[in-house]
């Protein structure tokens, strides 16, 4: 049995997961299945965008911390555009002006 370090929940660490996690990383896992699916990948954050001016193409997500990114629509993966409110992953790169949002993937969209 393992402890999850985020929500504390005990879980078992299947023989299968054993050898694929070992496979992969080579490690335990820190985190239960469920943290896991909800946590964003390596790498990754997420948060929600904050407005997107359909017509020029770019906006601002508002990340977990506070702060804001400049996305534009050429670092969209699978979606054509954003509306403020939606759930946003995304990978964090320097740009010209200071960092961006680029491969932004839309988790849930905003009603």
């Amino acid at each position: 049995m393992l402890r999850c370090e985020r929500c504390g929940v005990s879980f078992l660490w299947t023989t299968e997961d054993q050898r694929q996690q070992t496979a992969e990383s080579g490690g335990q896992p820190t985190h239960c299945p469920g943290c896991r699916l909800l946590l964003p990948a390596s790498g990754r954050e997420r948060g929600v965008v904050k407005w997107y001016n359909e017509r020029k193409k770019y906006g601002f997500v508002t990340r977990t911390a506070g702060s804001e990114l400049f996305a534009h629509r050429s670092n969209f993966d699978g979606t054509d555009r954003l509306h403020p409110g939606d759930l946003v992953e995304y990978a964090v790169e320097e740009g010209e002006k200071g960092p961006m949002a680029v491969a932004v993937r839309r988790l849930t969209i905003s009603e």
